[in-house]
């Protein structure tokens, strides 16, 4: 399975000036737990880092920070985790284990199109699991039909 197959496929991105109630916002209306901050530069608009639901809790109102007057440049964790759109998912496990990350940014080329998270794996790995069992199952059953047949015809 790829990274491709189970992330999510867009990236919502947002400037370091954004405020975290604004970044709240945003995550809020998108559905989503992290936020790609990007800055411009002469060359354009880069990836700067993410900022996660979770490093607004922990960062900013545990600590009493005003979400109004707090930037995500604050907060946010400075640089990307990041995979290639087209990786293996266990290429992405190692990645998260390895930096301690619930999150990577997925990349096309250069360019952050997704972010893969810890519940996309598990939701995938439990699908996978879940066919592993009905085909075990199913296997059990047709052996079982097969001697009662058998056992029948004694």
């Amino acid at each position: 399975m790829l990274v491709q197959d189970i992330c999510s496929a867009k990236a919502v991105h947002v400037p370091l000036s954004c405020t975290l109630q604004e970044a709240a916002v945003q995550m809020r209306d998108r559905h989503v737990g992290a936020l790609i901050v990007t800055e411009n530069s002469p060359t354009g608009t880069r990836a700067v880092g993410m900022i996660t639901d979770r490093d607004i809790v922990i960062g900013a109102t545990a600590t009493g920070a005003d979400p109004c007057q707090t930037d995500v440049v604050e907060v946010m964790t400075r640089g990307l985790v990041a995979i290639q759109r087209d990786a293996v998912v266990a290429d992405a496990m190692q990645l998260m284990l390895t930096h301690g990350v619930r999150r990577l940014a997925v990349l096309d080329g250069e360019a952050v199109t997704g972010v893969i998270a810890l519940d996309d794996l598990f939701a995938a790995l439990a699908t996978d699991w879940g066919m592993l069992f009905s085909l075990v199952r199913k296997e059990q059953d047709q052996e079982r039909s097969a001697s009662a047949q058998a056992l029948s015809q004694t």
